[in-house]
């Protein structure tokens, strides 16, 4: 059985709390915060499937970080972080 995009949102963000608990890097925590901040939103689609959350999340994260003109390297740590992730 699949799982929500609710639950799989969760699951990211359980995981990105404990990253925030274990380092004292602002730059990490800053990109935990910006992805924990999407993620909320994100959770709130209904639709299954962790792959196809992974993916929807991806697209509109990439689009996020390209609005608010993040910074390249911003960007790529970010991107980093989530790939880490998933």
């Amino acid at each position: 059985m699949s799982i929500s995009f609710a639950e799989r949102s969760d699951q990211l963000c359980d995981q990105l709390r404990t990253l925030e608990h274990q380092t004292d890097d602002q730059d990490q925590l800053f990109y935990c915060a910006y992805l924990l901040g999407l993620l909320g939103v994100h959770g709130g689609l209904d639709s299954q499937g962790s792959d196809a959350f992974d993916q929807s999340f991806k697209e509109e994260l990439q689009t996020t970080l390209e609005r608010e003109a993040v910074s390249e390297t911003d960007q790529k740590n970010i991107l980093s972080l989530l790939n880490t992730l998933i």
